[in-house]
């Protein structure tokens, strides 16, 4: 079954995240994984929810998913925007 990985990301200097931008599909795409939604046009409708950018990937299933963040082709990207952006991240099943 399909699960689903659901980000709100706050980036507060975009270019500093050009590389993530590039290199980060390729990795999704290396384990299974596609992406759904990539948007910075966010409006909440309910609650005191704001971010600069809302990404949703699909992957095949929740192992693969879970392979997808912990790989090592991931694991320098997803340094890098730790240490340029804020987010919430969650697996959905």
């Amino acid at each position: 079954m399909p699960v689903f990985i659901v980000s709100r990301v706050d980036i507060p200097e975009p270019q500093a995240l050009a590389r993530y931008m590039a290199d980060a599909p390729a990795t999704v795409e290396a384990y299974g994984g596609r992406y759904i939604v990539r948007s910075n046009q966010v409006e909440p409708l309910e609650g005191d929810t704001t971010c600069d950018r809302v990404v949703v990937l699909e992957f095949p299933d929740g192992e693969r998913a879970r392979a997808w963040y912990h790989s090592p082709e991931y694991r320098p990207l997803r340094d890098l925007r730790q240490q340029n952006a804020s987010a919430s991240i969650l697996l959905v099943q």
